[in-house]
C-alpha cells in the first residue's frame, strides 16, 4: 500500500529555475521508481511541491536514492531526518555510497 514518503520543495514562481527543477525531479524519480505516485502539492505560499507516495517497504530505497542523486536539500523528510537523527542520516549516506558509488566521486 502506498504511503506518503516525502514532500519535495522546488521553489517559487518568481524563481527562474523552480519549475524546471520540479520537472527534472519528476523525470528522475519516475525512472528510479516506476511505481511512484506523485501529487502536485503547489501552494502559493510554499511554492512548487510534490507529494511522493511509495510502498512503505521502499522508504529506505527512496531516501538512499534521494541522497545519492542530490535531492536531499529539497526533501522535507531528509531535511528533518538529518536534523533529528544524525546516526540514521549517516547510515543512509553510507548505504547511498555503497549503492551509487559513482555519485560520490570527487
Amino acid at each position: 500500500m502506498a504511503m506518503m514518503m516525502d514532500l519535495v520543495y522546488f521553489g517559487y514562481e518568481w524563481e527562474s529555475d523552480s519549475r524546471s527543477l520540479e520537472q527534472e525531479y519528476i523525470k528522475e524519480v519516475k525512472e528510479a521508481f516506476p511505481d511512484v505516485q506523485l501529487k502536485n502539492s503547489y501552494d502559493e505560499i510554499k511554492g512548487y511541491r510534490q507529494s511522493v507516495y511509495l510502498d512503505e517497504n521502499r522508504k529506505e530505497d527512496y531516501l538512499v536514492w534521494a541522497l545519492a542523486f542530490g535531492w536531499f536539500n529539497c526533501s522535507m523528510t531528509l531535511t528533518l531526518l538529518i536534523r533529528q537523527d544524525e546516526e540514521k542520516a549517516l547510515e543512509l549516506i553510507e548505504k547511498a555510497k555503497e549503492k551509487y558509488p559513482e555519485k560520490f566521486t570527487e
